[in-house]
């Protein structure tokens, strides 16, 4: 009787353990978990692999030829371009070997004006200014009329060309929510006044490829569209990216006289087969590589290759506020045969990935550093 007690006792005690809460004695005595099985839940987002492989470093500091940046955004206006703030961009420039900046932010009418004169009247041969057109409003009636005059005293009053962002094609929307497509018979007489004033259209059309697919574990700009939701272009609001990219070349196909300059490299590096039949098809297209070396160099035979192919229809550009580190990168994927090294400084992070510099030829370099750009814009 007693021994049945005992067992009944510490039948009790053991069932009570077991289904007792957190404060029971195993789950006290639990070892806190180690460093090891902590980094099997290491957020993706906060993994920052530095690479074992040791490889040579090339430093260009200057590039083998004087530099035209096709594509950058220094702003406009002369509350913005104050004369300290110009002097910062002429020091980076001057110390990266940088001739001159385009650029893209030039606006219209008196902002247009101010930054002619901060920029392009103040420092000859230093920069050039682009305009802008305003595409709100594009259901009214005259729209088209006054913005063509608008462009058109853009153009008088200094713009060496015209650019248009991704929004056209993306953003703006009638009343009935339709958007306004980059072919749209309206913007006609737009594209036909740059063809008559000699002015180049810097177009950015669509965006990387992976910004128009599912937010998902496939997709290899999962953490750069988690840092910014606003580029994720995917879903039936928004075109599909070839439609984009299929109206764009329909305007370029119906303005033959027109000049267009497809931004980030026609925006498709991912494909540059397609890219090289775009350029065979249209002669007045060309492509700049601003802001996608990290797609470019990442395939570096192929493109070594595209690029003495296409050696007259590439510019050089960056997207990057003049900094002369920025420059150096560029120059560094150009000219050298360095192996796997980190583009992050020339734009900002674009990938888990790293590059490979594509060591091109100085006839080569000459074209795209300079040479082209200076025959599309006319310059000497």
């Amino acid at each position: 009787m007693v021994t049945s007690k005992l067992h009944f006792g510490l039948l009790f005690f053991v069932a009570g353990t077991l289904l007792s809460g957190p404060d029971t004695f195993a789950q006290k005595d639990a070892p806190e978990p180690t460093e090891a099985q902590s980094i099997r839940e290491l957020k993706l987002r906060d993994w920052a692999p530095k690479s074992m492989l040791k490889t040579k470093v090339t430093r260009v500091n200057t590039p083998a030829f004087p530099v035209i940046d096709v594509h950058n955004h220094l702003g406009g206006g002369a509350k913005t371009l104050t004369i300290e703030r110009v002097k910062r961009y002429l020091k980076e420039m001057d110390d990266a070997g940088v001739e001159t900046v385009i650029n893209l932010d030039g606006g219209w009418d008196e902002k247009l004006k101010e930054t002619v004169a901060a920029l392009d009247e103040s420092h000859p041969g230093r920069f050039l200014t682009f305009a802008l057109i305003n595409l709100r409003d594009f259901e009214q009636d005259g729209w088209s009329e006054r913005e063509t005059n608008r462009l058109r005293n853009s153009f008088k009053a200094g713009a060496k060309g015209l650019k248009f962002h991704k929004s056209l094609g993306l953003s703006y929307r009638d009343k009935d929510e339709q958007l306004l497509t980059i072919d749209d018979e309206r913007l006609d007489p737009i594209w036909a006044l740059c063809g008559e004033m000699n002015r180049p259209v810097m177009i950015h059309t669509s965006d990387p490829a992976a910004f128009f697919t599912p937010l998902d574990r496939y997709n290899e700009r999962w953490h750069e569209l988690n840092d910014h939701p606003g580029w994720l272009f995917y879903g039936d609001r928004f075109p599909s990216r070839e439609e984009l990219l299929e109206q764009r070349n329909r305007a370029i196909a119906k303005h033959p006289k027109t000049t267009f300059i497809g931004a980030h490299f026609g925006n498709n590096p991912e494909d540059l087969d397609t890219v090289g039949k775009w350029l065979d098809k249209y002669p007045n297209f060309f492509v700049d590589i601003d802001a996608r070396i990290s797609e470019l160099g990442r395939q570096p035979y192929s493109c070594r290759r595209f690029f003495i192919k296409y050696q007259d229809r590439i510019m050089f550009g960056t997207d990057t506020t003049p900094r002369a580190d920025a420059f150096r990168l560029y120059y560094r994927f150009m000219e050298t045969d360095d192996e796997y090294f980190d583009t992050a400084e020339s734009h900002h992070r674009q990938g888990f990935w790293n590059i490979y510099g594509i060591f091109l030829p100085e006839q080569v370099l000459e074209k795209i550093y300079r040479a082209n750009a200076a025959r599309v814009l006319g310059l000497r």
